[in-house]
C-alpha cells in the first residue's frame, strides 16, 4: 500500500510540474542557422497555443493554458512580424517566397482573433486548419534558403510539431467533435515520425549526446502508439504532458544538431 501511495504521489508530482512552453525572443542579427530554426519553432508553437486553446475549451486547469495562452499571443504575435521582415529581406527575387509569408501572415491573423475569444469546437477547428496552411507557407517561404543542414534543423521541427497534432486531435475527440480520417491520419503521423525518427539517427551531424536523446525521443512517443491503438486518450491533462514532454526532448536534439552544423 505503502509503495502504490508512492506511485501515485510521484505521478502527482509530475503532472503537476510541467513547465509552460515559452515563445523565445527573435534576433535579427543572429546567423541564418538560428533563424530558421526560429521559423521551425513559430510553426510548432502555433500547436502548442492551440493545444491551450482548446485546454481551456476542455475546461482543463493542467499546466495553466489561459494564463499561458494570454502571454503567448502577443509575444507570438510580434515574432511572427519579426520572422517575416528578416526573411523577406532576404528572400530578393523569390516572390513566390515572400508572398508566403505575407499569406502566413494573413491566416495568423485570423487565427489570433478567434484566440482571443471564448474557445468554441467550431473555431478550434478552423485555427486547426488554419495552422497546418500557415505552416506549409512557412516552410515555403524559407525553401529558397534551405540547405542540408537547415533541412536536418526543418526535419527535428517536424519531430516537434507531429506529437502536438495527434495530442490536438486526440483533444478534439474528447470534446466530442469528429476529427476526418481520424485513424488514418494518426496512423500516417506515427509511421512519418518513426521514418523521420531514423533519417536523424543517421545522420552525419550526429554524436553520442543526440544518438542517446533519440533513442529517448522514441521511447517517449510510444506512448501516442499505445494510445491510438488501446484507444485509451481520456486524459487531457496526461495527453497535454507527453506532448511537451516530446517537444522538450527534440529541442535539446535540435540544440546538438545546430552545434554540429555551426562547426562545420
Amino acid at each position: 500500500m505503502n509503495c502504490l501511495k508512492k506511485v501515485v504521489l510521484g505521478m502527482a508530482i509530475v503532472l503537476s510540474t510541467i513547465s509552460a512552453f515559452e515563445i523565445d525572443s527573435f534576433d535579427p542579427a543572429a546567423p541564418l542557422l538560428e533563424n530558421f530554426s526560429t521559423n521551425c519553432l513559430q510553426m510548432t508553437q502555433s500547436q502548442q497555443i492551440l493545444k491551450a486553446y482548446m485546454m481551456i475549451g476542455l475546461n482543463s486547469n493542467f499546466g495553466n493554458p489561459k494564463e499561458n495562452l494570454a502571454k503567448a499571443i502577443p509575444l507570438y504575435d510580434k515574432r511572427a512580424h519579426q520572422v517575416r521582415a528578416y526573411f523577406q529581406k532576404r528572400l530578393d527575387g523569390y516572390d513566390d517566397a515572400q508572398k508566403a509569408f505575407d499569406e502566413a501572415m494573413l491566416l495568423w491573423n485570423t487565427n489570433k482573433a478567434m484566440l482571443l475569444q471564448p474557445p468554441t469546437k467550431e473555431n478550434a477547428v478552423k485555427i486547426k486548419e488554419n495552422f497546418l496552411l500557415m505552416i506549409n507557407k512557412l516552410l515555403l517561404g524559407t525553401k529558397p534558403l534551405a540547405t542540408p543542414a537547415l533541412e536536418l534543423i526543418s526535419l527535428t521541427g517536424k519531430l516537434c510539431r507531429k506529437p502536438l497534432e495527434i495530442t490536438i486531435d486526440y483533444l478534439l475527440q474528447i470534446w466530442g467533435v469528429k476529427v476526418k480520417n481520424y485513424d488514418e491520419e494518426i496512423n500516417k503521423i506515427i509511421v512519418n515520425y518513426g521514418k523521420n525518427l531514423k533519417i536523424l539517427s543517421e545522420d552525419k551531424l550526429n554524436n553520442n549526446e543526440s544518438q542517446k536523446l533519440l533513442r529517448k525521443a522514441k521511447k517517449q512517443f510510444m506512448y501516442f502508439e499505445f494510445a491510438h491503438h488501446s484507444g485509451n486518450v481520456s486524459i487531457p491533462s496526461l495527453l497535454s504532458k507527453k506532448a511537451d514532454n516530446n517537444f522538450m526532448i527534440i529541442r535539446e536534439i535540435k540544440k546538438v544538431f545546430k552545434k554540429q552544423a555551426a562547426n562545420k
